[in-house]
């Protein structure tokens, strides 16, 4: 889990917004606005809601297992598992925008 947050990092997606996604993918929410809508209120008070740092998602993760009565480790396991999706979802974003940048001749 910890590889694949430092892979969005180096990336420059460990935004709110992809996180979210993570945690949605993992099926650690669910598809609903109002657990969404916690789950984002726990990133409030990050700085820099487009650089999340690794001990603020370490928070986060922390209310995310005390607040929607989860297991810490199989919330790891989850979001290690649904990992090189994200991953591969935010590649395929960022190659997608970048071909939409590029002139076409």
């Amino acid at each position: 889990m910890e590889a694949i947050f430092n892979d969005l990092q180096k990336q420059g997606k460990n935004n709110v917004d992809n996180l979210v996604k993570w945690f949605k993918d993992a099926k650690i929410i669910d598809q609903s606005k109002e657990q969404e809508e916690k789950l984002r209120s726990f990133f409030a008070d990050v700085p820099d809601k487009k650089n999340v740092a690794m001990d603020k998602f370490k928070e986060v993760l922390g209310k995310v297992t005390e607040e929607f009565k989860k297991n810490a480790e199989v919330v790891a396991k989850q979001l290690a598992e649904s990992g090189p999706k994200v991953l591969q979802s935010v590649k395929q974003a960022a190659t997608s925008a970048i071909k939409d940048l590029i002139p076409k001749f």
